[in-house]
């Protein structure tokens, strides 16, 4: 062997694992460091909206923000290339206030107009809020003092109520908590799909942007971009504050309740995101009980979903639903006669609920 390839060798052998490890930490470091200089900002938050054609609602959004939020803390309206009004509105309104800033991008979808404002926020915590919806008091001051109290709480969440934009004195819960106090985000996840307000939709929490950073969470897609990134957020985050306040109001639309008719490719779409989102709960590094209760109940919450969503169209529950049913169904113990019929005879319950949604649907004016 000549002295060129016995170096080689060494080298390989006892400076390659030295090389790794200066590589791995030097990768900390950075995290490290990125993770420091976020908690040291000045800026609390960051809210990021995505607006497109929102000329009807902004204001209103804006307005409910800005009675709680002042500079240095920031609101980020990220314009996806709106073709109304918006951006005039915004202008007028607002131009003046140094806590509101806007960007104008390409158009690209919600999910892609958050992580533009993901990349541009400098607040510690990312808070994001839908154009058409109303944030009520108090949300700022009980996050700074969540976070003043319990410095490394990763994940704020609160409840939320729904309106009718044509009768807004018809509400209801939509996301209600049934733990409260600092908890673990995992058992705040599992909590809500055992009680039936879980919705990944991404008003849902304040989040610290490191998390986002450090595991690198994206929106990936323009529909149903939510499904993962929520998920993902429940699952990565190491602490949660829970309140039991109602701080987000979101708005239905005239007429979404009954006159909105949804596509096949929607539905294809809705379970593509499912399929996606629990095979990134398979392979989460959760502790094995704790993760074997998520799967379980994320299956039951989604199944469901994906049945009520074809009712409610009045639509033939997709073939592929069913068979995903029948498929991961097997893997789950049933703690109910109603879990046994979905699980086991899911056209029995289909059958069944189907009755119950008429009667809601002819009770909607």
């Amino acid at each position: 062997m000549s002295l060129l390839n016995v170096s080689a060798c060494y080298f390989k052998n006892y400076y390659s694992p030295l090389v790794s490890a200066c590589l791995r930490l030097v990768d900390f470091i950075c995290h490290f460091l990125t993770a420091e200089k976020s908690r040291m900002s000045d800026i609390l938050l960051s809210v990021i909206i995505p607006t497109y054609n929102v000329e009807k609602y902004i204001v209103e959004c804006v307005d409910s923000l800005l009675r709680q939020i002042s500079a240095p803390n920031e609101i980020i309206i990220v314009n996806d290339s709106s073709t109304d009004g918006t951006v005039a509105l915004v202008e007028q309104h607002y131009g003046h206030l140094p806590q509101v800033k806007m960007i104008t991008i390409a158009n690209g979808g919600a999910g892609n107009a958050r992580d533009k404002g993901v990349e541009v926020a400098q607040g510690q915590f990312v808070f994001f809020c839908d154009p058409d919806d109303v944030v009520a008091d108090g949300l700022v001051s009980e996050l700074t003092q969540v976070v003043e109290n319990y410095p490394d709480t990763d994940l704020f969440c609160f409840n939320s109520s729904a309106y009718r934009e044509d009768k807004p004195h018809i509400t209801w819960p939509k996301v209600r908590h049934s733990l409260s106090g600092i908890q673990r985000p995992q058992d705040v996840l599992l909590a809500l799909l055992h009680n039936g307000s879980y919705t990944s939709a991404a008003w849902n929490y304040v989040l610290r942007k490191t998390v986002i950073q450090q595991h690198h969470l994206r929106f990936v897609d323009r529909v149903h971009e939510d499904h993962n990134f929520t998920l993902s957020v429940f699952m990565k985050c190491k602490q949660a504050w829970v309140t039991q306040q109602t701080y987000y109001k979101q708005r239905i639309r005239s007429g979404s309740l009954t006159n909105s008719s949804k596509s096949p490719t929607f539905f294809f779409q809705r379970y593509n995101a499912f399929i996606a989102t629990f095979n990134t709960l398979c392979s989460s590094r959760a502790e094995s009980e704790l993760k074997k209760a998520l799967e379980k109940a994320y299956l039951i919450h989604s199944f469901r979903l994906m049945i009520y969503l074809s009712l409610y169209n009045q639509t033939p529950v997709p073939e592929y639903v069913l068979n995903a049913i029948r498929y991961l169904g097997r893997r789950i113990k049933a703690s109910s006669l109603k879990e046994w019929l979905l699980l086991n005879s899911p056209e029995t319950f289909i059958l069944l609920q189907s009755h119950k949604v008429k009667k809601e649907l002819k009770r909607v004016p």
